[in-house]
């Protein structure tokens, strides 16, 4: 097939977001496309798909992803809830703690990855009534620039451990290694900007490196680069280290459907961390002169600022009423679970039973089904 290795491009990258739970636009998918094809050794493609006609890749893109399955929807919820979902959740917290317990875990993880633009602007503003069309006349630079933020959530502690933030960019190059040294988070640059088994690879020895001679739990999604081959056979060497001091790491997978249910980062994290962002940068905003005519920038370095100071934000708050802790109970994740635990997670999930936002994702998945 002509242009099979751009139809696999394409749908890999379709299939990695859906996965993350953070399904990707047109935009964002005809952007990144066009900046695999530039770097391309093809003429011809660039030809066609970089600096030709916009409808060529439009209709490039179409048929691929009519081609391969997947249709382009309204952005209503990011995904489905099983119709059972409060068994099944009972059912993976009850797997997950007795696993933990069972190996004894010194330290138990909650991470999740998520999507940041550098750019977090509010979709609403404040304009006189009875104006029908508005705007702003502030421009920004590279309002689709972005990055992947990993949050860990820690139970002992009850705080978000120091992140790791994916850019885009060329891996293992001059850029990366300039932050090699950074001590506040861990600084990854890779072509798409996604977690892949070889930057999983890297977090965990990150994550080692924060609990040495401790045994980790470490809790996370479904996600292929979350157990790989090559991720699963890392931790298998990496636990089979002869070394008195060595740091082990337990892995155990979220199912399908259920992080808005029982993963910390869902439940408790996500929404507030990108609240503290979209703070941090209307603050920067309000410290810089903005005119007609000049864009407002973000530099890389700014942006690893908004995250740290979004996350001591929260930290400060969670060790004093103990935020995250109780996110672990709700959750039904905390290994060392008393009765009161229990009760809370109970309580979280009877309060989902009446949430119509959880309905809707049932209904979502129950309207999906194709029946043969």
């Amino acid at each position: 097939m002509k242009w099979s290795g751009l139809e696999a491009f394409v749908v890999e990258m379709v299939r990695q977001a859906w996965e993350k739970g953070m399904p990707i636009c047109s935009e964002e998918l005809t952007l990144s496309f066009q900046s695999h094809v530039s770097k391309l050794d093809c003429e011809k493609a660039k030809e066609l798909f970089v600096t030709g006609k916009k409808n060529t890749v439009s209709k490039f893109l179409q048929r691929t992803l009519k081609r391969n399955h997947y249709s382009i929807r309204k952005n209503t919820i990011s995904q489905s809830v099983p119709v059972d979902w409060r068994r099944k959740a009972e059912e993976n917290a009850l797997r997950i703690r007795t696993l933990f317990r069972e190996e004894n875990v010194d330290v138990v993880i909650n991470a999740d990855e998520t999507f940041v633009l550098f750019h977090m602007q509010a979709d609403r503003i404040i304009v006189p009534q009875g104006i029908k069309r508005v705007g702003s006349a502030a421009q920004v630079d590279n309002e689709k620039m972005g990055a992947t933020v990993i949050i860990a959530a820690e139970y002992r502690t009850s705080m978000i451990l120091p992140p790791m933030i994916i850019f885009t960019g060329v891996y293992g190059a001059k850029l990366m290694q300039q932050w090699e040294s950074f001590d506040d988070a861990k600084i990854v640059f890779n072509e798409s900007h996604w977690m892949t088994s070889q930057t999983t690879i890297i977090y965990l020895n990150f994550l080692t490196s924060l609990f040495p001679g401790k045994k980790i739990g470490l809790i996370w999604d479904k996600h292929s680069s979350h157990h790989s081959d090559e991720v699963m056979k890392f931790i298998k060497d990496h636990n089979n280290n002869d070394n008195s001091n060595k740091t082990t790491i337990i892995p155990v997978l979220v199912d399908e459907g259920l992080t808005p249910i029982i993963q910390v980062p869902d439940v408790a994290l996500n929404k507030t961390f990108k609240q503290r962002l979209k703070e941090q940068y209307y603050k920067h905003r309000l410290e810089i002169d903005i005119t007609i005519g000049t864009k407002v920038r973000v530099s890389r370095d700014k942006f690893i600022e908004f995250v740290l100071n979004a996350i001591e934000d929260i930290n400060n708050i969670s060790t004093k009423t103990l935020l995250i802790q109780d996110a672990f109970k709700y959750c039904g994740l905390n290994p060392w679970s008393s009765e009161n635990s229990l009760a809370a997670f109970q309580k979280h999930l009877d309060e989902l039973e009446s949430n119509n936002v959880l309905k809707s994702m049932i209904l979502n998945n129950q309207m999906s089904v194709t029946l043969e």
